[in-house]
């Protein structure tokens, strides 16, 4: 069996604790599908942020040099833009240059979610229901539609504090408690309805199909 390898440069605590059992979960449901041979796909390293460097493509380089024996590496930006464009133009191809300047030969594969992650926790009710714990969950937007939200990261404040006054006297809900169990629990069908999801399963794909490790 082949042991599959990957890194993650994420931007922020939160981002850490979502986005490495949702990367493992995804590219599990990509090799089940399309694999040559069985794969252990392992959860994603976390790259460790070197505090003296400072710009967005030379931490992209020395996530790439910190992580040469890994078989990809993932970098994520939120796009913080109602596209990913800007966001992959400005943050991920910079970096992404400079890594191939410097000869290392290394997979990165972007992750931008549109506006931010918080966008992706809003696509499955039935998760958010199961996390927060309460039967009663009203969300403005279907799976396909949170990355139009303006302030996803607002609507997920809303919609717990709102849950939370349910609850009465039990324990406030926080947010940032809520992103390790929904990476657990959201479902990849409600993911794939998001396109920006979509457009990570395109580029981790053809990361994949590079490794020999699918058709």
């Amino acid at each position: 069996m082949q042991t599959l390898v990957l890194a993650l440069y994420a931007e922020g605590s939160t981002d850490e604790r979502f986005l490495p059992p949702v990367i493992q979960r995804t590219v599990e449901h990509i090799v089940a599908e399309r694999g040559r041979t069985m794969v252990d796909v392992l959860e994603p390293l976390l790259v460790q942020k070197n505090p003296d460097i400072s710009g967005q493509a030379e931490r992209i380089l020395d996530a790439a040099r910190q992580t040469t024996g890994s078989h990809a590496l993932i970098i994520h930006a939120d796009a913080d833009h109602p596209t990913a464009e800007r966001a992959l133009t400005e943050r991920f191809q910079p970096g992404l240059q400079l890594v191939k300047q410097a000869g290392i030969d290394h997979h990165l594969i972007p992750l931008i979610p549109v506006r931010m992650i918080e966008a992706w926790l809003l696509a499955d009710p039935d998760a958010l229901r199961q996390v927060i714990g309460t039967r009663d969950l009203h969300l403005p937007l279907q799976a396909h539609q949170v990355e139009s939200d303006p302030d996803p990261k607002q609507t997920l404040k809303d919609v717990v504090q709102r849950a939370t006054a349910q609850r009465r006297r039990r324990r406030a809900i926080r947010v940032s408690d809520m992103f390790a169990p929904l990476a657990r629990t959201i479902s990849l069908e409600h993911l794939r309805s998001v396109p920006a999801y979509q457009q990570f399963v395109v580029d981790m794909s053809a990361a994949l199909i590079e490794l020999h490790i699918i058709e």
